[in-house]
């Protein structure tokens, strides 16, 4: 009897689910990837809008700024 015991508790074992959270690790982080992408590519365009506008406007300062900020953006998604 002890020995069905320990085959039923090994079969139960073997259905373990770490194979799934495996898998949900795995969606996660695509999920997490796909949306850090749509957000750097949302702040980097309203940051062109607003590189491009100090440039229409001959805002040197603000343009200085601004293109510091892309950096900084370009440095903190690459990085990742």
């Amino acid at each position: 009897m002890i020995k069905m015991e320990n085959n039923n508790y090994f079969a139960e074992m073997m259905k373990s689910p770490m194979p799934r959270e495996m898998e949900k690790t795995a969606v996660s982080e695509f999920i997490d990837s796909f949306l850090n992408d749509i957000l750097y590519k949302q702040e980097k365009a309203l940051l062109m809008e607003k590189i491009d506008h100090s440039l229409d406007s001959g805002d040197r300062s603000a343009f200085i700024t601004l293109s510091g900020e892309l950096k900084r953006l370009e440095k903190k998604y690459h990085a990742s």
